[in-house]
């Protein structure tokens, strides 16, 4: 969606090793789809998919506090 940043939204992703929720921002995500387990200290990539549509959904939400600014 363009016009719309969201980089700075943070994410929970599940942790595939421990089931822990790892946090991490959009930006750092796309630079990286790799994230560090805080819990169990396991590091896994992200599914890119889920991430894709985490991506759509934050964009949506962000779509209607934009247009209340203008």
């Amino acid at each position: 969606m363009a016009g719309v940043d969201v980089g700075g939204v943070e994410l929970e992703f599940p942790c595939p090793h421990c089931g822990g929720q790892v946090r991490a921002t959009i930006d750092v995500v796309r630079m990286l789809p790799v994230l560090d387990c805080p819990d169990c200290g396991g590091r896994f990539g992200v599914d890119l998919d889920a991430f894709s549509a985490q991506v759509t959904q934050a964009e949506a939400a962000a779509k209607p506090a934009r247009r209340g600014r203008r």
